[in-house]
């Protein structure tokens, strides 16, 4: 049965190598930058019909969820809440990229659930927030204007440089086709 499939292995190998080898420095590009990151970007339509722009520092959970805790005090955060139509991104720090105008990036949409500030995913996703941004989410926990918001991305696209974007689906952001026309 090993044999069997190293050869289905070897003959994908050789009849994609070139497409196997690119999809992997592609999901190495992102699997790189999702480890990295710190911060996403928000758009959000406002109630007006004006985009409305944040960011906020978010986790990750083992399914590939963004967690979110942001307050309302900023009109994108309202908006969000209310359900008006949402964008996300996650980019690449300017810093370590190669070229500023192919800066890895990840642009999705996503479902969104605002979690209850006395559950215990409340508490348990608050926790986990704390590792990585220290102290202050301690400071921030019980600030009222705060919601704790859940994004599980369903698609969007990620781009890795000049003439390469691929879609994404789902919170593992799984690579599809790649983007050929504008």
């Amino acid at each position: 049965m090993t044999l069997y499939i190293l050869i289905i292995v070897r003959i994908r190998q050789h009849a994609y190598g070139v497409a196997v080898s690119k999809l992997e420095k592609i999901a190495q590009s992102r699997d790189a930058l999702l480890k990295t990151a710190r911060t996403l970007n928000v758009c959000v339509t406002g109630a007006d019909g004006t985009p409305d722009m944040g960011t906020s520092p978010f986790i990750r959970d083992d399914v590939g969820c963004f967690y979110i805790y942001t307050s309302q005090l900023s009109s994108h955060v309202r908006s969000l809440i209310s359900g008006q139509p949402a964008h996300f991104m996650v980019i690449a720090d300017e810093s370590v990229s190669q070229n500023i105008w192919a800066r890895v990036r990840v642009k999705f949409d996503a479902d969104i659930e605002v979690i209850e500030r006395n559950s215990q995913d409340f508490s348990d996703i608050a926790a986990k927030m704390a590792e990585p941004f220290g102290p202050t989410m301690a400071l921030i926990k019980d600030f009222t204007d705060f919601h704790m918001i859940k994004l599980t991305p369903k698609k969007g696209v990620i781009v890795t440089g000049f003439a390469s974007a691929y879609e994404v689906e789902g919170p593992e952001f799984t690579i599809g086709a790649q983007l050929v026309k504008s």
